[in-house]
């Protein structure tokens, strides 16, 4: 029993079916289900419903560095000329 008083089914669905069948997927995620998305015999991740205040929570992850603390980065340019077309030419032929 979860803590609502109601069983919570868990259900496991392949990526391919539920990129096929979403909107069904999402109704049941809606009246209480769990997914376990698999990625062959692997969980990947897990879907369940948002048990939030008013539907919307936003999360405020705080800055690593400060704006200021960016532009006094010192960037060294590349001294070694790089021919993108050539390296891209590279990489095609190696398919």
């Amino acid at each position: 029993m979860s803590i609502y008083d109601y069983p919570i089914v868990m259900i496991w669905v392949n990526i391919a079916d539920l990129k096929a069948r979403l909107s069904f997927y999402l109704s049941r995620v809606k009246e209480g289900d769990e997914l376990i998305v698999m990625d062959r015999k692997t969980s990947v991740a897990k879907v369940e419903p948002f048990r939030g205040g008013n539907g919307f929570e936003a999360v405020l992850i705080p800055a690593v560095k400060t704006p200021a603390r960016i532009r006094n980065l010192k960037i060294k340019p590349v001294k070694q000329r790089i021919d993108v077309t050539n390296l891209l030419r590279e990489e095609r032929g190696r398919r």
